[in-house]
């Protein structure tokens, strides 16, 4: 093996969405950083295309939001899903987010981002190069890395890279993102905790001309529920490319899914026994869940789906994975360059891992609701006549079905609402307002996402609390609070953490006429005020400015960084 070791503040194991988007922030940063990515290329297959609004509001902060949002394929400002025998078969129901003036007013409430469609094999080659604007993040493709080993002072990783000879690096630091196969899990040791298996899966990419079956219905999915054939449809509003996913059959081995007998599939869900179809890249994964036990090990993190894997109703894999890099990412930089301690570290997996249990156990809950609607049904004879009048009995079920399925498309309260208790959380022991899977209840409680407000700027824009995140901790005050605003320079000159301040209310940060009062929204007071950690969530509240608020910040800002 090479003697060179290239040494670097964190390494990524996998360039993927959760460790493109780790690097980026390290970027931001100025943390020398070294992402490795065993593929040749980017994603080449549309997956992972459904970006939550929580998601988006990342992006937001990141500078990534308009792109993926330009790049993306949103159409108008409703998502659908449709359920149908076949894609020019029976019509049996559909769900949409965002059909009315009052629900998209009401979302924007809530955040100042909403759902967007855009997949991994465009937002990857996108997140790429974004990297390339900071010179302290260096990214190898081609590069596996092939193993682990650490120290109390460091971890030292070895890989290939193409035809050069291997390598190792030294790093502070190792974010495993390498996948649900994650050999970084493997080397450590990790273990999870997995229900059985749904089943094997396919996600076929292909082209055809779909558009005399697609009827001008835009659809995210199309649900298609035949005794051929179970699955959904993705449009990709990109030429002619479609995606087709569907379980192998029971017994069936999926290698034995070819692209002629994929082809079958297709045309069985289309409808269209003609239909030319040209099959660009066939996918397989399974269909379960499972978190991992343990998501630190030494110097060693793990993140996205490394961590935890989910059934895709609900859309919450690469969501979580995203968020994980969130939550994990500020810590380290804290800790490299704010001087925090090593707890703040061990707060990653007591904040993330029940958010990942809770996801688990809904997308596993949404799976099952969709035996309701014809998916993993085993009434073969049922199934047989679905699209015969002996069927109408079972459609009328499957309609009956469709509303039960809310909770995938409207899972707002499940986005936002979730509220982390960590070391890296003052809690205020007030009672906590719970959001419901769908319903979003606005809080400051310690923990939760600090609420979305929008203002409005001395020119008249309007922009949202969160477009204030800048990397840093954000102190919020109330009307009355103008005493927080020289508390939080002094506290940030005297502890070297960045740290800005806003009064709301005062010139340039009023909020909109008719809107709920942000003290209201938070919980505060008119001297009250809110401690924002850069992943956006409250770490400290106050309802009254205290006798010695400079103190108090300063205490409560070296508790949550676990500064001696």
């Amino acid at each position: 093996m090479s003697s060179d070791t290239t040494d670097v503040e964190v390494l990524i194991i996998g360039g993927g969405p959760v460790g493109l988007v780790s690097a980026i922030q390290l970027g931001r940063a100025g943390i020398r950083t070294l992402l490795l990515e065993r593929r040749l290329t980017f994603s080449v297959h549309t997956k992972a295309s459904g970006i939550h609004a929580r998601t988006m509001e990342i992006y937001r902060q990141l500078g990534l939001a308009t792109i993926v949002r330009q790049q993306g394929e949103t159409s108008g400002n409703a998502f659908s899903f449709g359920w149908m025998t076949r894609m020019n078969g029976i019509e049996l129901g559909k769900l949409t987010l965002g059909a009315t003036q009052a629900e998209r007013d009401l979302f924007s409430s809530w955040s100042p981002e909403t759902m967007t469609l855009c997949s991994q094999d465009i937002y990857e080659p996108l997140f790429a190069e974004v990297l390339s604007d900071y010179p302290s993040v260096e990214l190898r493709l081609n590069s596996p890395a092939t193993s682990i080993t650490q120290d109390e002072s460091g971890v030292t990783v070895a890989y290939t890279s193409g035809e050069r000879d291997p390598g190792k690096v030294r790093a502070q630091y190792v974010i495993g993102a390498d996948g649900v196969r994650s050999h970084t899990r493997n080397w450590l040791g990790i273990t999870e905790d997995a229900i059985p298996s749904f089943g094997s899966s396919l996600n076929v990419l292909f082209e055809a001309d779909m558009e005399p079956y697609r009827a001008g219905r835009e659809y995210g999915l199309f649900w298609i529920i035949n005794g051929d054939t179970q699955g959904a449809f993705g449009w990709r509003r990109r030429g002619n490319l479609w995606s087709y996913n569907f379980e192998v059959a029971e017994g069936e081995d999926r290698s034995m899914y070819t692209p002629d007998r994929c082809t079958q599939v297709i045309r069985a869900a289309a409808g269209v026994p003609d239909l030319v179809v040209n099959i660009v890249s066939i996918l397989h994964w399974q269909h379960d869940q499972s978190v991992t036990n343990e998501w630190r090990s030494g110097r060693v993190f793990l993140a996205g789906d490394a961590a935890h894997r989910f059934p895709p109703h609900g859309g919450f894999g690469m969501n979580s994975g995203v968020q994980d890099s969130q939550n994990l990412a500020w810590k380290l930089i804290a800790c490299l360059r704010w001087g925090a301690g090593n707890r703040l570290l061990d707060s990653y997996q007591a904040e993330r891992k029940p958010v990942a249990q809770f996801n688990g156990d809904q997308c596993v809950l949404n799976t099952r609701r969709m035996a309701e609607t014809g998916w993993l049904l085993k009434d073969a004879r049922g199934l047989a006549a679905i699209e015969t009048p002996e069927g109408e009995a079972l459609r009328e079920k499957i309609i009956a079905g469709i509303p039960k399925q809310r909770e995938q498309l409207f899972s707002q309260g499940q986005q936002f609402g979730r509220i982390y208790q960590s070391t890296a959380v003052i809690d205020d022991d007030t009672p906590v307002e719970e959001s419901d899977i769908s319903t979003y209840r606005p809080t400051g409680h310690p923990g939760a996402r600090a609420p979305h407000v929008w203002l409005q700027g001395d020119d008249g824009q309007s922009f949202s609390t969160i477009d204030l995140y800048d990397g840093g901790f954000v102190l919020f005050a109330a009307s009355d609070g103008d005493a927080w605003l020289s508390a939080a320079s002094d506290v940030a000159g005297v502890l070297g953490v960045p740290l800005t301040a806003f009064r709301l209310g005062s010139p340039g940060y009023v909020q909109r006429p008719g809107d709920t009062p942000w003290e209201t929204l938070v919980g505060v007071g008119h001297t009250g005020a809110v401690l924002v950690r850069p992943d956006g969530h409250v770490s400290v509240r106050w309802g009254a400015l205290p006798d010695n608020a400079p103190g108090a910040l300063k205490i409560a800002l070296q508790q949550v960084l676990d500064i001696r």
